[in-house]
């Protein structure tokens, strides 16, 4: 059994890169009695903010752009570069001074290209001068103004502003949509790291038209009913993690990458996460491996390994079915919060023409962003156009 107080404290995590970002719930599987502290105290920060408390907290838009871009002042050559998140490539950082330099890269993507050329042109003019900047691309050239709205569509969500709005007029008037959401520091470009919990504030320019990042929990509307859905699943999941075996994690840990695979594959086809379904997913997978070599060697060796890892499944069947069931308890948690900060929006949203809510936000706690996701919303929304 894992003691409670062993999460009462957690560690400051200190990321350097914002390449991905994990569900909350997901750290319980990645991470176990770290990761569940983390996700049980980031979700508590939330919980505290929406009931008026102040913390450090740091709650922040998520929105649905493409690409995500980096751009800013190379700390060591003083020259403005811009580019995709293959700047941060350890062998082969893509990093562009030029409009050559984004054709040399990326030339193989020419709608990728047409947006790092425009983020090329017109970044500097709200740039600072010296940092260095995370941001997704909203709109570049495709704003549409029809009727008595404004709207730009990059992946799955439409946003769309009234027509005589402030950000309707910038939307229409600009040549790129941004919402810049990360800033990074150091004096050298392999060693920058992200300044976590900063929210980044750059000068105003016509030509680039910045989306807000900050979100106002002050004017959401967080029920006693919602707190008291919050509390029940959140005590649902503390007292899994108090009957779970110390020896879980290690268990968990050998199948992390499929058993969030399999999450995903729940998501996509609306059912619920168990043991067996996890099994069944994974001998599937692993299967599917066997069918895909051609010599009798190859085939052997892959059957043993399926064989061996279906073994260790069977075997811990507890610590997997435990881990399942605290994830699925932190996602409900996770959703109540969610739908709470979604009951306020100054934005619109549509997902193939009907009304839909933000993508989601993203929680800084102890220098460790999460995202907040509805997963049955916006993320099945998102598996399903990915799959067409």
């Amino acid at each position: 059994m894992i003691k409670f107080s062993k999460f009462i404290t957690e560690s400051a995590s200190n990321d350097d890169k914002l390449t991905h970002l994990e569900h909350v719930e997901d750290h319980v599987v990645h991470g176990g009695s770290d990761g569940f502290a983390h996700a049980f105290h980031t979700l508590n920060g939330v919980h505290e903010q929406l009931r008026g408390a102040k913390n450090n907290t740091k709650i922040t838009m998520k929105y649905d752009g493409s690409p995500s871009v980096v751009f800013g002042t190379h700390p060591e050559t003083g020259k403005f570069f811009v580019g995709s998140k293959s700047v941060f490539n350890k062998n082969t950082p893509k990093l562009n001074y030029t409009p050559e330099d984004i054709q040399q890269n990326h030339g193989h993507a020419p709608g990728l290209v047409s947006k790092l050329q425009a983020a090329l042109t017109h970044l500097p003019k709200i740039h600072d001068g010296k940092g260095i900047y995370q941001a997704d691309i909203m709109h570049a050239g495709d704003v549409k103004h029809e009727g008595h709205r404004v709207s730009y569509k990059t992946n799955t969500l439409t946003y769309h502003h009234p027509a005589d709005s402030e950000h309707a007029q910038k939307a229409v008037n600009s040549h790129i949509g941004v919402a810049v959401h990360t800033a990074y520091e150091g004096n050298k470009f392999e060693d920058m790291k992200v300044k976590q919990g900063h929210v980044p504030e750059l000068k105003e320019h016509a030509d680039v038209h910045q989306l807000p990042i900050h979100h106002d929990v002050s004017k959401a509307v967080y029920t006693p009913s919602h707190q008291a859905e919050y509390k029940k699943h959140l005590d649902a999941a503390v007292s899994e993690f108090k009957k779970a075996p110390k020896e879980s994690h290690a268990a968990v840990a050998k199948h992390i990458i499929p058993i969030k695979t399999y999450m995903n594959a729940t998501v996509r086809d609306g059912t619920t996460p168990t043991h067996d379904g996890f099994s069944k997913h994974y001998s599937t997978a692993m299967k599917k491996k066997v069918a895909g070599v051609k010599t009798e060697a190859a085939k052997n060796r892959h059957t043993k390994t399926h064989d061996d890892t279906m073994q260790h499944v069977k075997q811990n069947k507890a610590h997997i079915e435990s881990a399942i069931a605290m994830q699925q308890h932190l996602q409900k948690a996770k959703t109540v919060l969610t739908d709470a900060l979604n009951s306020h929006n100054t934005i619109g949203h549509e997902i193939a023409g009907a009304p839909a809510n933000p993508e989601g936000y993203v929680v800084h706690h102890n220098n460790k962003p999460s995202k907040f996701v509805h997963r049955h919303e916006f993320s099945a929304a998102n598996f399903a156009r990915a799959g067409d």
